[in-house]
C-alpha cells in the first residue's frame, strides 16, 4: 500500500501565502496531482495536506476582478478547473482521499475537506463556511455536504448563516471530523496516512462519499417535518433580505434542498443561488468591498517596526506594560482591551472614587467574560491579580516604566496638555508611545506640551465607545508623528488588540466625528422644520440599514456631550441671556433644539433614562427607545409656522446622509484620509453603517451616483446657504466633470498632487 501525500499549494508558491488560497494556479496544481495519483497503480490512497493551514478558501480577488467577468474567472475551463470540479474529482475517486486539516479550512478549503472520504484534524484547527459574510453562499457543495455528514440541519444553518469557525471537538461530535490529533503538524499527516490505509482495507468506499449520504432517511416523515420546522424557525431570525439578508436567505434555501432533493438536483440549487448572488446582488458587492477595504486599511509597514518598544510587542514572550490615564468609561474600556490582549496595565486617576469605579467596571467586564465562557475563571483571576494595578499618582511606582501610555481623560485641551507635560518628565523610555484617546481635539496641540524629542512618539489612538466592544480605532497622525510610530500603533491595534485601525490626519473631529456633525445636525433641523418626528427620522435611517437612527444614537452617546462640544466651540446660547455664542456667525444655520433638550429638560440620554426618547428598565433592560410625549410637545414648540409636507423615508435619508458624505469628500480633498475605502471602514465599524452598502463613500459612488449626488447638494445648498456641509466639494465636482466614479478616480491615481499630505 502506498499513500500519496499531495500538498495543496504548488512547491514554487508554498511560502508566498501560508493561507493557501485556492487561486487558479493552485487549482491547476491540485487537479494535476490528483489525476496523476489516480492514474498511478502504485498509489493506493491519497492524503491532502496544506502545511501550516489546510486552506483559507477561494481567492476572493477573482470574485471582484476589475473589468473581468467573475464567472469566467472562477467557473473554470478545460485548462483551469473550478472549485466545484475539484470537489467532484476528489469525492468520485475510487481511491480513499483523506484531508489532513491543520490551521484553518475555510470556505472552499472546507468544501475540499468535506469532499474527502475521511478527515483528520489537528486539535487547534478550525473549519468554517464564511461565504455569507461577503454576500455569497458556499458554491462548491458546502451547503450539501455539511448537512449530509452531520445529519444536523440546525448545526449546518448556524455554521453557514453566521459564518463562524468550528472547533475540532464540536466538528468531531457532529461527525464532520473522523479523528483529532494533539501533536505537531507531522503527527496529523501520519494519522491521516493511517486513515488512508484503513480506507484501503474497506475496499468499497462509496458509503463514505457525502454525495451518497442522506440528511434524513427517505421513510422518516418525522425527520423531514423536523428539518422543515428548523428551517422555518431560522428564517424568522435572519435579517430581512432588504436589510442585508439576501445571502443568508439564499443559504437557507440551498440547505433546505439538501434534504428535499437528491444530491445533483440540490447542487444545481446551490449553484444557481451562488451565481445569482455573485453576479446580481448589490449587497454582495458592498460586502466584498467592505472585506477588501478593511484589509487595505490595516496594511502596515513591517520594515518600520524598529526600536525597543516595537521589539517588546513583537516578542511573544514579552508582556508589555501599558499605562491608561483616566478611569472613566473610556479609560476602563481601553484598559480592558490591553488586559485581554495579555499586557500589563496600570490604571491612573487622580480621583480615588473615580479610580475605584473604574476598577469595578473592569472587574465586572471580566466577570461577564467568565459567565459567558469567553474566559476561564482562573485566567480572569490571573489577569486581575497579576497584570492589573491602579494608582492615583503616576509619578510613583512602576508607571514610569510603561512602554505605551494612553490618555483617556475628559475632552479638555488644558487638562490633556498638563498630563502630557508630566508624562514627558515621568516616562523613562525615551521612545515610549504617548497616545491620546481624544475624539475631537488637535493632536498637534496636545503634542506641543511635550519636548521636541518626544513629539515623534505622540499620536492619537481614538477608541470608540464602548472601547472593549467596538472594533474601530482611529490612529491620528500629527505633523510630528514619525512613520515608525504610526506603523507601531497600527501593529498594536490590529495584531495585539485585534481591532480595526485606520490611519487618519489631524483635524477637528478627525474623520468619523467630523462627518457625523452634519448627520446629527440635519436630524434636528428636520424636527424643527416639522417634516418628521423623532421616531420617523430614526425609522427612516434604520430602514436604510443603519444600526440605529441619529437621535437614538445621541441618546446612547449622551446628548450632553454634543452640547458641551458645541459650547466649547462658542456656538451655544447663554442660558441666562439667550444670546447666541460668539462663534455663531450671521446666517449660520444652527438649531437650539438639541441644546435646550439638555439644558431645559435635562434629557441627556439613556444614562438618565430620558433623552429624545424615554427609557424604562423594565423594557429591553432600559435600552429600548420609547417615544416620549414630553419630547413630542417640546419639538412642536420649535416647529416653524410655515407648513411643510411630511418627508418620505428617502427624503429623510438624503437630508441626513448627503451632508455627511460631502464632508467625506472634503476630508479626501484635504488628505485627512488616504482613500475613500478608509472612510468606509470607519463608518462600518464605528458608526453602524450597513456593511451590505459598503460604506458611505462606496454607497454614494455605486448606489446613488455622483451626478445625482452633486445635483441634490446644489439644490440643498441653495435652500440652506447657512450650512457649509451642503457646499459641494471640489473633488466631487471634478469626478462628475470627468465622468468618473470616486473609486476609479483613486484607482487611476488622479488624486495624487503636490499638496502636502496630512498623513
Amino acid at each position: 500500500m502506498t499513500v500519496k501525500v499531495i500538498n495543496i499549494q504548488p512547491p514554487s508558491t508554498a511560502k508566498s501565502n501560508p493561507l493557501n488560497p485556492l487561486s487558479k494556479n493552485v487549482r491547476i496544481h491540485l487537479h494535476k496531482c490528483l489525476e496523476e495519483a489516480y492514474a498511478d497503480p502504485k498509489v493506493t490512497s491519497i492524503v491532502l495536506f496544506g502545511g501550516a493551514n489546510f486552506s483559507a478558501g477561494a481567492d476572493i480577488t477573482e470574485f471582484s476582478a476589475k473589468g473581468k467577468d467573475p464567472k469566467e474567472e472562477i467557473e473554470g475551463s478545460k485548462e483551469i478547473p473550478s472549485l466545484e470540479e475539484l470537489t467532484r474529482l476528489i469525492e468520485n475517486s475510487s481511491k480513499p482521499v483523506v484531508a489532513a486539516v491543520t490551521g484553518v479550512a475555510l470556505g472552499g478549503g472546507c468544501e475540499i475537506a468535506l469532499s474527502c472520504h475521511f478527515r483528520v484534524a489537528h486539535v487547534k484547527a478550525r473549519m468554517g463556511l464564511p461565504e455569507t459574510k461577503i454576500g455569497l453562499i458556499p458554491g462548491a457543495g458546502g451547503t450539501q455536504r455539511l448537512p449530509r455528514l452531520s445529519k444536523d440541519i440546525k448545526f449546518t444553518l448556524n455554521v453557514i448563516t453566521t459564518g463562524r469557525m468550528v472547533g475540532m471537538s464540536e466538528a468531531k461530535s457532529k461527525r464532520v471530523i473522523d479523528d483529532v490529533v494533539d501533536g505537531g503538524v507531522q503527527d496529523v499527516v501520519d494519522k491521516a496516512k493511517k486513515w488512508a490505509e484503513y480506507g484501503e482495507l474497506m475496499g468499497d468506499i462509496s458509503h463514505k462519499k457525502s454525495c451518497n449520504q442522506k440528511v434524513v432517511a427517505e421513510d422518516d416523515a418525522r425527520g423531514f417535518n423536523s428539518a422543515r420546522f428548523i428551517c422555518d424557525q431560522v428564517a424568522k431570525k435572519l435579517p430581512h433580505p432588504e436589510r442585508g439578508g439576501e445571502a443568508v436567505h439564499g443559504a437557507l434555501k440551498a440547505v433546505r434542498a439538501s434534504f428535499e432533493k437528491n444530491f445533483d438536483d440540490a447542487m444545481e440549487v446551490e449553484s444557481e443561488i451562488f451565481w445569482d448572488l455573485l453576479l446580481n446582488s448589490s449587497q454582495g458587492r458592498g460586502l466584498r468591498h467592505a472585506f477588501f477595504a478593511e484589509r487595505a486599511a490595516q496594511k502596515g509597514n513591517a520594515k518600520l517596526l524598529k526600536g525597543p518598544v516595537a521589539a517588546a510587542f513583537l516578542d511573544k514572550k514579552c508582556t508589555p506594560q501599558i499605562g491608561v490615564i483616566g478611569a472613566g468609561t473610556m479609560g476602563a474600556g481601553i484598559a480592558t482591551c490591553f488586559l485581554r490582549a495579555g499586557c500589563k496595565v496600570i490604571l491612573v486617576d487622580v480621583n480615588e472614587k473615580g479610580l475605584q469605579r473604574g476598577v469595578q467596571t473592569i472587574t465586572k467586564i471580566f466577570e461577564q467574560d467568565v459567565a459567558k465562557k469567553r474566559m476561564k475563571p482562573n485566567q480572569a483571576k490571573h489577569i486581575l491579580s497579576k497584570n492589573f494595578s491602579h494608582t492615583t499618582d503616576m509619578s510613583t511606582g512602576d508607571f514610569s516604566k510603561c512602554l505605551v501610555v494612553v490618555e483617556a481623560v475628559f475632552e479638555n485641551l488644558q487638562i490633556k496638555q498638563s498630563i502630557f507635560a508630566q508624562l514627558d518628565k515621568t516616562i523613562q523610555n525615551s521612545q515610549a508611545l504617548l497616545l491620546s484617546n481624544t475624539s475631537t481635539l488637535s493632536i498637534d496641540s496636545i503634542a506641543s506640551a511635550l519636548s521636541e524629542a518626544r513629539r515623534p512618539y505622540c499620536a492619537g489612538m481614538h477608541f470608540f465607545s464602548p472601547a472593549h466592544i467596538m472594533k474601530l480605532v482611529e490612529i491620528v497622525v500629527s505633523s510630528s508623528t514619525s512613520p515608525e510610530t504610526t506603523a507601531l500603533v497600527q501593529f498594536i491595534t490590529s495584531k495585539t488588540l485585534r481591532k480595526v485601525g485606520v490611519t487618519v490626519g489631524n483635524c477637528q473631529g478627525f474623520v468619523g466625528n467630523r462627518m457625523i456633525n452634519p448627520y446629527s445636525s440635519e436630524a434636528v433641523f428636520m424636527l424643527e422644520e416639522g417634516v418628521a418626528s423623532v421616531p420617523e427620522v430614526d425609522k427612516a435611517i434604520y430602514n436604510f440599514g443603519m444600526a440605529m437612527g441619529p437621535l437614538a444614537m445621541g441618546d446612547l452617546a449622551g446628548n450632553d456631550i454634543g452640547y458641551l462640544i458645541a459650547k466649547s466651540k462658542g456656538l451655544t446660547k447663554d442660558p441666562k441671556t439667550g444670546k447666541p455664542g460668539k462663534n455663531r456667525t450671521p446666517g449660520m444655520r444652527y438649531s437650539d433644539l438639541g441644546d435646550d433638550l439638555v439644558i431645559k429638560l435635562g434629557r441627556v440620554g439613556m444614562k438618565k433614562q430620558k433623552g429624545w426618547y424615554d427609557y424604562n428598565h423594565k423594557v429591553g433592560k432600559g435600552r429600548q427607545p420609547l417615544p416620549s410625549k414630553e419630547v413630542a410637545e417640546f419639538v412642536k414648540s420649535y416647529v416653524k409656522k410655515v407648513p411643510r409636507a411630511k418627508f418620505t423615508d428617502n427624503e429623510i435619508v438624503e437630508r441626513a446622509l448627503f451632508g455627511l458624505v460631502n464632508e467625506g469628500f472634503k476630508i479626501l480633498e484635504e488628505n485627512i484620509a488616504q482613500k475613500p475605502s478608509d472612510i468606509d471602514v470607519i463608518y462600518l465599524y464605528g458608526y453602524g453603517f450597513p456593511s451590505y452598502r459598503g460604506g458611505p463613500m462606496y454607497w454614494i459612488d455605486n448606489e446613488v451616483g455622483l451626478p445625482y449626488f452633486l445635483k441634490r447638494l446644489q439644490e440643498l445648498n441653495k435652500e440652506f446657504p447657512g450650512s457649509a456641509h451642503y457646499v459641494p466639494s471640489k473633488l466631487l465636482k471634478k469626478c462628475v466633470a470627468l465622468g468618473i466614479g470616486l473609486e476609479d478616480f483613486y484607482a487611476k491615481g488622479l488624486h495624487l498632487n503636490k499638496s502636502k499630505s496630512k498623513l
